[in-house]
């Protein structure tokens, strides 16, 4: 296999460099646990692959394992596309397609319009696809065909998944990926909890400081400040081999109110099991979505309890006296999840109410301040303000974004588009003229010689001096063609970023998908000011060059188009 492989490519005279990202992903919910779909092995499988491929080097690898194929919002996924996008890697390789995508519209539309405008080179493996060495490959009609496939297995697990965790949740067994904090898994029953001693007694703990009155907010920092570690916490320094009671590495998570809150309405600790609380409309959206609560699976006595029915009681009945209602302020809240930031410590920004009188306004404040003692100061803004200032920006943004086009294509059209299309039909049809003049002189040569007017020595040293031209103008023909195209995609790759900004600009209102289309994040400094950094900033800043720079399509002697 791998001879005919090199054949191959020593039929392509091509010193390009191919810089490699290798992608693999695995994902628990489509059942991908075979020995053949493990990262290792896929990383194994794409190493010993490329050792047969000419100029090639792999930059990274990009590990998506737990992630869904039927969705494309993965990380590691997203961070290869964005070193495509700054040319840090300019092909990619994985087992086959179904570790690329199983959302066959997605997975076609990478294929035939995204790879192509970046001259991205894909390798499937096991799909015998390879856009480079066979670029026939990516139009056979198998691969819709094998897009399709994944898809449709993809949509019957997700049936049998939610099949099954329905029945077993109606058995009283415990159905999610993580044991609730206080509690682990039976080592003869994966679907049983049985107590973790220890965190056991933190849990008593929380509740005891409820039932005395301390709020979520206390509840956290205090154990922040006690070196008690959460479950995330707790994950990630067992992930990484670190040691639990090492007072000395810093913390990277820690208790929040929003965890204090779950723990202390869980009916979980209780002995109770209440699970398949959300659902999803589709196997594509993994967004999840409240169901009523009467469609909850509720089994009681399921498991030991750490709390007492009556404690549990009473802290139910606190927190009904003294919450107010949250709802449309944590709304607010979601649309900057995962991009407001401490300037400063880096950890997220949270929201607080502040319900004093009739004020009914809330703050945004640093987590570590809130979580921790003496640690950062608070980077305190309005809610409100935040808002206002967040959609200014954008508004200007946009408004810059689109006058920077708008610029840019007055430029390139007044300056460059007629001279490149009149240099580049002139010169088509100019070699096309020569072409077919050296053709009548090639017949008329054959004449010569046909009648003896010139003998069999002269009519083959002009026949070989025709051909040399003729191969000539050919390979112009192909470079005009070819330069003129890299124009084009040049501005095709443009409007794709831009398109984004410009589907914004009537933006009135904020929402989750504006900011994370747009924004990569938003700082809070200490005195309350605020940083965004933009999507595409990169692209943002070579247009602007470009501009300042008066960029033009130029022509050199020989009428080969140099694109912007």
């Amino acid at each position: 296999m791998s001879g005919r492989g090199n054949k191959k490519q020593s039929r392509i005279n091509s010193n390009k460099q191919w810089k490699f990202g290798i992608y693999t992903r695995r994902s628990f919910d489509d059942l991908d646990t075979s020995e053949s779909n493990t990262i290792t092995n896929q990383k194994e499988l794409a190493v010993d692959y490329l050792k047969e491929i000419a100029n090639s080097t792999i930059v990274d690898f990009y590990i998506d394992d737990g992630y869904s194929g039927t969705t494309f919002d993965r990380p590691s996924f997203k961070e290869m596309f964005d070193d495509v996008i700054s040319g840090r890697i300019n092909a990619i390789i994985v087992k086959d397609l179904s570790r690329l995508g199983r959302n066959h519209i997605e997975v076609g539309k990478y294929l035939e319009q995204i790879f192509p405008l970046y001259d991205l080179r894909l390798i499937a493996i096991n799909d015998s696809v390879d856009s480079f060495l066979r670029p026939e490959s990516l139009n056979d009609f198998m691969v819709p065909m094998k897009n399709l496939i994944n898809e449709t297995y993809a949509k019957d697990i997700s049936k049998k998944v939610s099949s099954s965790y329905l029945t077993m949740a109606k058995q009283g067994k415990f159905v999610s990926g993580t044991p609730p904090y206080g509690y682990t898994f039976d080592p003869e029953d994966k679907h049983h909890l049985i107590i973790d001693k220890d965190e056991a007694e933190i849990v008593k703990q929380i509740f005891t400081m409820a039932l005395n009155g301390d709020g979520r907010i206390k509840i956290s920092k205090y154990l922040n400040n006690e070196g008690i570690l959460c479950r995330k916490e707790i994950q990630r320094r067992k992930k990484n081999k670190l040691p639990l009671d090492d007072k000395n590495i810093s913390i990277k998570y820690m208790w929040s109110t929003s965890t204090i809150g779950r723990m202390l309405v869980s009916e979980t600790y209780i002995g109770n099991l209440v699970q398949l609380k959300t659902y999803k409309r589709s196997f594509k959206e993994h967004r999840e979505i409240p169901k009523a609560e009467e469609d909850w699976i509720r089994v009681e006595n399921t498991h030991e309890p750490i709390i007492t029915n009556e404690e549990f009681k009473k802290v139910q009945k606190y927190i009904k006296e003294n919450t107010k209602a949250r709802k449309t302020t944590e709304k607010v809240y979601s649309i900057y999840n995962g991009k407001l930031k401490c300037a400063d410590c880096g950890r997220a920004m949270l929201k607080q109410d502040d319900n004093r009188g009739n004020r009914k306004t809330s703050n945004y404040y640093c987590m570590t301040h809130l979580h921790l003692n003496n640690s950062c100061s608070p980077h305190k803004i309005r809610t409100e303000d935040l808002n206002n200032t967040v959609l200014e920006m954008i508004q200007l943004q946009v408004k810059l974004v689109i006058e920077l086009d708008r610029s840019v294509k007055k430029l390139f059209f007044k300056n460059n588009k007629n001279l490149m299309e009149t240099t580049y039909k002139d010169n088509i049809r100019i070699a096309e003229m020569k072409l077919e003049n050296l053709k009548n002189k090639k017949r008329e040569t054959y004449k010569e010689w046909k009648f003896n007017s010139i003998d069999k020595k002269e009519f083959d040293l002009i026949m070989r001096d025709i051909d040399s031209k003729i191969n000539k103008l050919n390979e112009d023909i192909e470079r005009y063609n070819t330069s003129y195209q890299k124009v084009i995609k040049r501005i095709r790759k443009e409007d794709y970023w831009i398109n984004h900004y410009k589907r914004n600009r009537k933006i009135k209102r904020l929402t989750k998908e504006i900011i994370d289309e747009l924004i990569k994040t938003i700082l809070i400094k200490e005195d309350g000011s605020v940083v965004i950094t933009f999507k595409y900033q990169d692209e943002y800043l070579g247009l602007l060059s470009y501009v300042e720079n008066e960029g033009s399509v130029e022509t050199c002697l020989s009428g080969d188009l140099v694109s912007i």
